[in-house]
């Protein structure tokens, strides 16, 4: 692992950050290239992205602060500014009220700003998970015996000596991309799922499959029916993403 990528003076340059300022930036390049298809100006892109990402990483970690009270009380400016420690449905949910009131405010037709962001969203969630893969951050997954196993021994959140844990940040990067490819079709074809919404409800139904599936292989708490909060937040968005994929709406005017 690769916590601390170089040291330039006193700052040091972490590759959790450099991977989610990477994120911000390819995310920004693919939501213009959405926007030119669904008739939103394009320059919007860029203060769409910024403010959803910053606003996503507060309510990331606001989120992980709460859900860890109990430790995180001791020291709340620390756990504030740790370089571990993000909750992704918090950022999720944080983002999604900050860029549909942004939405609001400039008269943009909200259906087909959510149905652009898909693609962002899963190619800016692909690459960040790479930075929790690079930092050692936490997210990965309980020991294994397979050949997958790996060892985060120098990450921020250290894994024992010998311990080999399911590298979860990079099923959930492959997994990302796969939603990516699959939105970047439907987007191409022109004739499929071309109801408001429905694009973007597609995107909700495959992020959380990939969600709540990864959360198996991950030791986090059981608050219900076996499930952590994570998978039951997640089975809801689900439930919505089906919801906006059969909910009758009128059609989008492509260009």
């Amino acid at each position: 692992m690769i916590p601390t990528l170089v040291t330039v003076g006193p700052l040091p340059v972490q590759s959790f950050g450099l991977m989610v300022a990477l994120g911000l930036i390819l995310g920004g390049m693919r939501l213009a290239k959405s926007f030119r298809l669904y008739g939103i100006e394009p320059q919007l892109a860029e203060r769409y992205v910024m403010a959803g990402g910053v606003s996503g990483l507060l309510g990331a970690r606001l989120w992980f602060i709460a859900e860890n009270w109990q430790h995180t009380s001791k020291d709340l400016l620390g756990a504030l500014f740790a370089s571990a420690g993000f909750t992704f449905y918090g950022g999720f949910i944080i983002a999604a009220i900050t860029v549909i009131s942004m939405a609001r405010r400039d008269k943009t037709d909200v259906g087909r700003l959510l149905d652009s962001l898909g693609p962002c969203l899963a190619l800016g969630y692909a690459v960040g998970r790479l930075g929790c893969q690079l930092s050692g951050d936490g997210d990965y997954g309980v020991p294994t015996a397979g050949f997958w196993g790996m060892s985060y021994l120098q990450g921020v959140v250290p894994t024992l000596p010998g311990e080999l844990v399911y590298p979860t940040p990079l099923f959930e990067s492959a997994a990302s991309l796969v939603v990516l490819w699959v939105l970047t079709r439907v987007e191409r074809s022109g004739s499929y799922l071309n109801l408001r919404f429905q694009r973007f409800g597609l995107y909700l139904f495959l992020i959380s499959i990939e969600r709540v599936s990864v959360e198996f292989l991950r030791n986090n708490p059981k608050v219900f029916a076996g499930l952590s909060e994570a998978q039951l937040i997640g089975l809801m968005l689900m439930l919505l993403g089906g919801a906006l994929l059969g909910f009758p709406r009128p059609a989008t005017s492509e260009q």
